[in-house]
């Protein structure tokens, strides 16, 4: 690193010489320049960052010695080095008291000398530029650490419930407002698919250096598995402090997408001093709550209709649970009604997320139920987890919806002609499965021959026609299994079986359940 040079004598024969033999940038030296007295030096170093003042002790206009104490003044790490003559020792004696590193005389001032003086200023500029350095670290370090344990005592704060500690208990800032915001990263689970959850965690590690590199102040502990709380003072609560929150808020934001290519979402609300911490808390977590219907990489600021969902929460909205779910989907004509009006309701009605979910997934389950496929639906509940928005649980619901009205929907092997024959009679298949039907007759409709059929469905779809019947019947039979009504002998009638023992022999053997056990197990 170059230091910064100026050279102060009112003998112009003086200034050049010291210009002229030495050699400043093998030195590591720029020299910005010379004047002729200590007023022009003065206004030189309140303009240009001087590392290094060689200055003449007597000089008009202002000398050497005043030039010091105001140099000294303006920048208290300038190095100073006196030139004088030999009868000016009382003054360099001043000059020495004031502050200077050293001095020199003209009349023997030798090249070597003057060298050996600007080397040492150079270390001890060195050494103080570490010693700053080092100080600003342990400052930070020392900030860090007080900004730590402030996390643990909201997280802990929180985890009890505490509802008697307020901002000021923990903030200690007299007069502040506090601004409380809930960060939560957006596709997090795609996050999670592509890199693993070390990533995610990591992540939220980076927001939070971030925040306390973005802000001076304020505490951003990591909630474990949700997110990252910011809360950090304000001056007010008026309209300005709040357009302020959010305005700071953004560049947080901002931050975050430029440093880590991340979106987030925020939501936030200001607090007095006064107020509970879980108050704040549970406020901004309620605000971040509306980017499941409103969308993602927003910031959310708290207001009354999140004031409602915070006090009362879902209980105001009737949560159709499991049973209620399914006697619902039993008693519609068209389940698929039943999904629209579901989707309808919780987008006019907004209950809280979580209860969203939960009824998701039961409408599934029950959807599940009524089509026959009553197997266990553990991965309905993770991928519903991993819906950030309404809109994405929607389309994930109708698709969900859609594979289970079209069970055994067999991938084909190509697009091509031979593709396009096994579609048509998969389609023929499905529309004669509950009759007596032979391969023959799949063949007569697609005009092959049955030997063709055979080769080309097993080539195609990797399932054996009989196999495909049976799984369909069996399918029809789950379904028709539901309903109390029916006997297990109409039951297998109705499913394309004509015998119904051979039906509950083959239905134990797939399901490893009597028709009776599945109807018990699956109604209860």
């Amino acid at each position: 690193m170059f230091d910064h040079v100026l050279i102060v004598d009112d003998e112009p024969i003086i200034r050049n010489g010291l210009k002229s033999f030495i050699d400043w940038g093998g030195l590591g030296l720029i020299l910005e320049g010379d004047c002729a007295n200590g007023k022009e030096a003065l206004a030189v170093l309140r303009e240009k960052p001087i590392d290094i003042l060689v200055t003449d002790i007597k000089m008009p206009v202002m000398d050497g010695l005043e030039l010091t104490r105001q140099a000294l003044a303006v920048n208290p790490s300038i190095k100073i080095i006196l030139i004088s003559s030999y009868n000016e020792f009382e003054y360099v004696r001043e000059g020495m008291k004031q502050g200077a590193i050293d001095y020199l005389l003209k009349p023997t001032l030798e090249a070597e000398e003057l060298i050996a003086v600007l080397q040492r200023c150079k270390d001890l500029i060195a050494r103080g530029r570490k010693q700053v350095v080092e100080h600003q670290q342990l400052v930070k370090q020392t900030a860090l650490l007080d900004r730590k344990r402030l996390e643990h005592d909201v997280i802990r704060t929180l985890v009890a419930s505490d509802s008697g500690t307020r901002f000021s208990d923990l903030f200690g800032i007299a007069g502040a407002a506090y601004v409380c915001a809930f960060v939560t990263a957006d596709g997090l689970y795609e996050w999670q698919e592509t890199y693993g959850n070390l990533h995610i965690s990591m992540m939220y590690e980076d927001m939070q250096t971030l925040f306390y590199d973005w802000s001076e102040i304020g505490c951003a502990p990591i909630l474990s598995g949700e997110g990252l709380l910011l809360i950090y003072p304000v001056v007010s609560l008026n309209d300005g402090g709040r357009s302020g929150a959010v305005q700071s808020l953004e560049s947080f934001q901002t931050l975050v997408a430029r440093e880590l290519a991340a979106s987030v979402t925020i939501g936030c609300c200001l607090a007095l001093e006064t107020e509970w911490l879980e108050n704040g808390m549970n406020r901004c977590r309620s605000a971040a709550a509306r980017r499941f219907f409103e969308g993602m990489g927003s910031i959310y600021p708290w207001n009354d209709e999140d004031t409602k969902a915070n006090e009362h929460g879902p209980t105001d909205i009737e949560e159709l649970r499991g049973h209620a779910m399914q006697q619902r989907m039993r008693s519609e004509s068209s389940p698929i009604a039943m999904i629209d009006s579901c989707i309808t309701r919780w987008k006019s009605m907004r209950p809280m997320p979580e209860q969203v979910r939960r009824e998701a997934y039961e409408l599934l389950t029950a959807f599940s139920y009524r089509n026959g496929d009553a197997k266990p639906l553990p991965d309905f509940r993770e991928l519903i987890r991993r819906c950030d928005t309404i809109d994405q649980l929607e389309a994930f619901i109708r698709c969900s919806a859609e594979e289970m009205e079209q069970p055994n929907r067999l991938k084909l092997t190509d697009k091509g002609h031979g593709a396009q024959l096994i579609a048509k009679a998969m389609e023929f298949i499905k529309l004669h499965y509950l009759e007596e039907l032979t391969l023959q007759d799949v063949a007569d409709s697609i005009h092959v021959s049955k030997s063709y059929l055979s080769n080309l469905f097993k080539k195609q779809s990797g399932h054996n026609f009989i196999d495909y019947v049976i799984e369909l019947r069996l399918h029809e039979a789950k379904r028709l299994l539901m309903q109390n009504e029916i006997k297990i002998y109409e039951v297998a009638e109705r499913s394309g079986f004509n015998d119904v023992k051979y039906f509950s022999k083959l239905f134990k053997k797939m399901t490893g359940m009597t028709p009776v056990e599945y109807r018990d197990k699956h109604q209860q």
